[in-house]
């Protein structure tokens, strides 16, 4: 027995039992190797319900969604300008009334008043499907939001969350948002 009534491990040393220094690098190598191997088996998933796989197309076309979700916090125009396709379209939610459809050269004033007219925002997103074919793609996504809006001397905070479809295709080997902004 040692100090304190800890009982001491037999053999050169005399650690007490229970001291961490009992572990022995011949101990410790094969489960560090085994949970290696076993961290780097398969791609691993994007998404919490683990049915999106990290395959290399699949980080690209989701790293422009974070990307255009950080610009959107940050205000910053010119890296959303950079993440939108020349053949932007949107149709307005509507398949049947081309009134409110607009392409880019309308979809870039919209964002001009993200900086004229938002102080703040702040969103969440979960990935919730994609598929890649080619040079085209969508990713499904959920969103949850808060946007500090100021319009004349006021200032109000409104809360949104919906499910997205954003769409892409790859323009000159990167890909580009295409609609669904």
């Amino acid at each position: 027995m040692g100090p304190a009534g800890i009982p001491y491990a037999a053999g050169a040393g005399r650690r007490p039992i229970g001291d961490s220094r009992m572990i022995s690098k011949r101990f410790l190598l094969p489960i560090v190797t085994l949970a290696l191997a076993v961290s780097a088996c398969g791609p691993g998933y994007l998404d919490a319900g683990k049915k999106i796989a990290a395959t290399d197309q699949n980080k690209q076309v989701f790293e422009v969604v974070k990307t255009y979700h950080g610009a959107v916090e940050a205000k910053d125009v010119d890296t959303i300008r950079s993440l939108v396709s020349k053949r932007y379209f949107e149709n307005g939610g509507t398949t049947d009334d081309p009134s409110d459809d607009y392409g880019y050269d309308k979809l870039m004033p919209r964002l001009e008043m993200l900086v004229k007219n938002v102080k703040r925002v702040h969103l969440a997103i979960q990935l919730r499907d994609m598929e890649v074919a080619g040079d085209t793609a969508w990713v499904e996504y959920f969103f949850s939001g808060r946007t500090l809006i100021s319009e004349g001397n006021t200032d109000a905070y409104v809360k949104s969350d919906d499910t997205m479809r954003m769409r892409f295709a790859k323009e000159g080997g990167k890909w580009l948002i295409i609609g669904g902004l």
